[in-house]
Order: structure tokens, then C-alpha cells, then sequence
């Protein structure tokens, strides 16, 4: 009985030292952990908002050179959805969307 009470304690004081030596590694680490994580993050989400503003780049510089060129189908089509023009003689209707 003496030999399996030497054991109990035993485990439980390898257990103290792991717990104990897992418990400083996360104090001392631990704020450096989570600052790595949220670094991590914030790159993925930096990342793919570059990655979505690159794509409007691209998009904004097509219709510069558009403009650029004059080209009236384009300037027509902005004249009509941007500015609600309409060319003599035509009647624009507009309806209400819910």
C-alpha cells in the first residue's frame, strides 16, 4: 500500500512540474502568441483588401483610357446611366424600385 501511495505522489508531482512549467511558457510567451496570431490576421485581411483594391485599380485605369480615347459609345453610356441625359427627342422614364 506505502508503494502505491509513493506512486500517487509521484504522478502528481511530475504533473506539478508539467503544469507548473506549461504555466510560465504561457506567461512569458503568451502575449507574444497571441500577437503573432492577430499579426497573422491582420496580413490575410490586408492581403485580400489589396488584392480587391488592385482589381478596382486595374478596372478605374480601363475607363481612363477610355475617357482618354473619347470613345462615344462609352462617353454616350456614362452621359446616360451617370448623368441621366438623353439624346433631342427622347423621353426618359424612371420607376420607382422597392
Amino acid at each position: 500500500m506505502s508503494d502505491l501511495i509513493h506512486k500517487i505522489k509521484l504522478k502528481k508531482e511530475i504533473l506539478f512540474v508539467i503544469l507548473g512549467g506549461t504555466a510560465l511558457v504561457c506567461w512569458f510567451l503568451g502575449s507574444s502568441f497571441i500577437s503573432l496570431v492577430h499579426n497573422k490576421l491582420e496580413f490575410k485581411r490586408l492581403t485580400r483588401l489589396s488584392a480587391q483594391l488592385d482589381q478596382e485599380h486595374e478596372q478605374l485605369v480601363q475607363k481612363l483610357e477610355l475617357l482618354k480615347k473619347q470613345d462615344p459609345v462609352y462617353l454616350e453610356r456614362v452621359a446616360r446611366v451617370q448623368y441621366h441625359m438623353s439624346a433631342p427627342g427622347e423621353k426618359e422614364f424612371r420607376f420607382q424600385t422597392k
